[in-house]
């Protein structure tokens, strides 16, 4: 595979990490992250009681509370979580590898925070408190429509009033939060669908990484199936194919989730006419655009659009 062009000072810093930590109340915290890790490092911290969320939008995510590992990994429309139950002090451990891309939330949550929100009451939500009690329990769920949308509102907030901003932001925690705790009473719900690769070679890996970031780079929107598979240097149907295993999605899916979330960004970072978001996301029509901006994030266009 060719090795895509070395990335602009511009487009570094379009992809330059951004990772955002704050207390919304004593015993909630929240933090989200969008970028590729710099480098290789572990980072290691002893954490107190209670639950933690983690929700993985696009990328990757490796970390470990105690000998409980939770690895994520996700690339298609919507995303994946798992929510941690930590009933005594624990170590906690992040493993972050060089270029590895990850847009992600987490939340933590302290048995205070809970018992004043009501869920300190066994008998009013005897889920809660059976699984609160079993340290290390884990559960894993695919993200709803809804709570995909606002996990990335909260990765990437409007701008607004520091106060105005704080509300946002919590409001929007309290229901992604909402969504993870109705999972405790669904005995149905499963595992979030993150393909496994199962058989490739670490060669075959390092090559769909490679192309993973070619085709975020917006370099390979105008290229056809046959010309992304030149670049990878197999033919088309082996690469869908061990795409679709990495990744859980279609390269074309992903393209199409790439300039979507571009566009997205233009409206609210630029302030971009819908019509020119259109053309950035690949649609001639701005009818069809709109379609499918609130079929993916939940909006119409012109309502995330900052007026400048």
């Amino acid at each position: 595979m060719r090795a895509p062009e070395p990335a602009t000072t511009a487009e570094a810093e379009l992809r330059a990490h951004v990772s955002r930590l704050r207390e919304l109340r004593p015993g909630l915290h929240l933090h989200s992250e969008d970028g590729c890790d710099p480098r290789d490092q572990t980072a290691q911290a002893e954490i107190a009681a209670g639950l933690r969320l983690v929700v993985l939008l696009e990328g990757r995510i490796d970390v470990s509370y105690g000998l409980t590992r939770v690895a994520l990994s996700h690339a298609g429309a919507g995303g994946t979580a798992a929510l941690v139950s930590v009933a005594e002090r624990e170590r906690f451990e992040r493993r972050a590898r060089s270029g590895v891309y990850s847009r992600r939330v987490s939340l933590g949550l302290s048995p205070a925070w809970l018992a004043q929100a009501g869920g300190g009451d066994g008998a009013a939500w005897p889920d809660l408190q059976r699984f609160m009690q079993e340290h290390l329990a884990t559960r894993r769920w695919q993200l709803s429509p809804r709570a995909a949308v606002i996990a990335e509102q909260i990765v990437h907030p409007p701008g607004l009033a520091p106060l105005l901003q704080h509300m946002y932001l919590e409001s929007h925690a309290l229901e992604l939060l909402g969504e993870a705790l109705a999972t405790l009473g669904n005995r149905d719900a499963v595992a979030p669908g993150v393909a496994a690769a199962a058989g490739l070679l670490p060669r075959e890996h390092q090559r769909l990484r490679e192309l993973h970031a070619f085709l975020a780079s917006g370099q390979a929107d105008a290229l056809s199936m046959d010309a992304i598979a030149r670049q990878a240097g197999v033919n088309a149907s082996t690469l869908q194919r061990q795409f679709r295993s990495v990744y859980g999605t279609t390269v074309f899916e992903f393209l199409r989730e790439c300039r979507l979330q571009r566009a997205r960004q233009a409206l609210e970072r630029d302030g971009i006419t819908v019509g020119q978001a259109a053309l950035l996301a690949g649609y001639t029509s701005a009818a069809n655009f709109a379609t499918a901006y609130r079929r993916r994030f939940g909006l119409a266009p012109k309502l995330a659009r900052v007026r400048v």
